[in-house]
């Protein structure tokens, strides 16, 4: 076997490899007798018919191709052997060609990461969380929103208002009603769901008793093609008006949302889980804008493999996603407006993106000597098992898999690193504050954290503040 490598950037290696006609004869011989051996030829037992008979049924290609799925993986392996190449990632055969036999494959090497001077650099002003009056009021209104009650009023109806009525709409030329119900229940909305346009607005200043009578429209994308754009005469008899009242801000309705004795544990609580979620996003913001400028500072090179790699982790991941939601990829990819070429290339940056700041990660911990022991590794396990039902089997299971504490390994060490990049990347834009400093300073907040704060803390895990508050801020 004759082989001849050259380095491709970034971090690859070219095999070029030629086999001898002999070897690729042996590879062939043996990938006959295996198939001869499934195939049933008339008259003869299985692996005694003429070899010209069985390649007249299973055909010359399918043996060679069988030959090949052997021998191949043999000959790059040991032309990697060969040539002391070292792997990163799993040999891509790019092509094969035949009399001689000879292939060319593609090898990628390890990633290769220099790492910019991160502590003189690396400087990021790390902002304060903070959380004010009108978000906490923001909250609390939406709670007293979710708690509120439809109270019978004996006046016109006004915006807001929830109705009871009979309602009919005919559409000329059609022979059954568009619609005929009795005691529906509508709210007056103009920007909710309405038969019509305009179909809120004809309610407001009806009361009960009322019989009204008026035309409308119909949209002209109504399901109905036969009546879509086409006017249609409506006609009410209001029966009840409902208007929604708000629960009283009082220490009672504090009750009735938790564990709080008055409305001011109520805010406490609030205030609490909102500073902690506001706490989550600086964070967030930080480790993005910390990893850029680590990533921005240093040299990374690595082969394109990897990306392919990532790459199709995300588009696994998302397609799951997808088809847990009860769609297919192809239906959502509709309803987004996107083709798949041009989604896959965005997982593809986004991958690329990915494998950059995880290279550079590893490597900074490896240049700061950054470990996980054994405690914190059992530890780890321990407490994602506490959150599972069965958490003793869980743990048991998981600190006898090498897999799952190698990933858990993995996952500890990212997370010990990024916090140590970010104590030096906020340590550095302080002015010249020293990171002793920095710890002197954490220790003495630690401190003085009073026990009152920490059981709002603790209190206001109970609060469904909601997702969109992060960007109240």
């Amino acid at each position: 076997m004759k082989v001849s490598s050259t380095e491709l950037p970034p971090r690859q290696v070219s095999l070029a490899i030629e086999v001898e006609q002999e070897r690729l004869d042996r590879a062939v011989d043996d990938a006959f007798r295996r198939l001869a051996g499934r195939v049933d030829v008339p008259g003869f037992r299985r692996g005694k018919a003429p070899r010209s008979m069985v390649e007249r049924m299973i055909g010359r290609e399918r043996i060679v191709e069988e030959a090949l799925d052997r021998l191949v993986p043999e000959v790059v392996t040991e032309a990697i052997q060969q040539e002391k190449v070292e792997p990163f990632t799993r040999p891509r055969v790019e092509s094969i060609e035949f009399d001689p036999l000879r292939l060319k494959a593609i090898v990628g090497l390890a990633p290769k990461v220099e790492l910019g001077d991160y502590k003189g650099t690396l400087h990021v002003l790390a902002e304060e969380a903070q959380v004010d009056d009108e978000q906490v009021d923001s909250v609390i209104a939406r709670l007293r929103d979710s708690y509120a009650q439809w109270a019978p009023v004996e006046r016109p109806i006004k915006l807001g208002d929830r109705v009871g009525l009979d309602l009919r709409a005919v559409v000329e030329d059609q022979e059954k009603p568009l619609l005929d119900s009795k005691e529906a229940e509508y709210v007056v909305d103009p920007e909710g769901a309405q038969p019509a346009p305009g179909f809120a607005d004809q309610l407001i200043g009806s009361s009960p008793g009322d019989q009204r009578a008026f035309t409308l429209n119909m949209p002209d994308d109504y399901r109905d093609s036969e009546v879509a754009g086409k006017p249609a005469q409506f006609s009410i008899n209001v029966h009840w008006v409902k208007q929604r009242e708000l629960p009283a801000l009082d220490d009672d309705f504090a009750q009735q949302v938790g564990d709080y004795t008055d409305v001011a544990g109520l805010r406490s609580a609030v205030e609490a889980q909102l500073r902690q979620r506001e706490a989550e996003r600086v964070r967030e913001k930080l480790e993005e804008e910390i990893m850029g400028k680590l990533v921005e500072i240093s040299t990374i090179e690595f082969p394109p493999q990897l990306i392919d790699h990532q790459a199709q982790h995300l588009l696994e991941t998302f397609t799951r996603n997808v088809e847990q939601q009860g769609l297919q990829m192809a239906q959502y990819l509709r309803l987004v407006g996107k083709e798949q070429e041009t989604f896959e290339q965005e997982l593809r940056v986004q991958a690329e993106e990915q494998v950059r700041r995880s290279l550079a990660l590893d490597a900074f911990a490896n240049a700061e000597q950054i470990g996980v022991e054994q405690q914190e590794l059992e530890d780890e396990v321990r407490r994602a098992a506490a959150a599972t039902d069965e958490a003793g089997a869980v743990e048991r299971l998981a600190l006898a898999n090498p897999s799952t504490l190698q990933r858990v390994q993995e996952v500890t060490r990212e997370r010990k690193a990024m916090a140590r990049l970010m104590e030096l990347a906020t340590a550095n834009g302080r002015n010249g504050e020293t990171e002793t400093s920095t710890r002197q300073e954490k220790t003495t907040e630690a401190t003085e954290t009073s026990d009152t704060e920490e059981s709002r803390a603790a209190q206001a895990a109970a609060i469904p503040v909601a997702e969109e508050d992060r960007g109240t801020t």
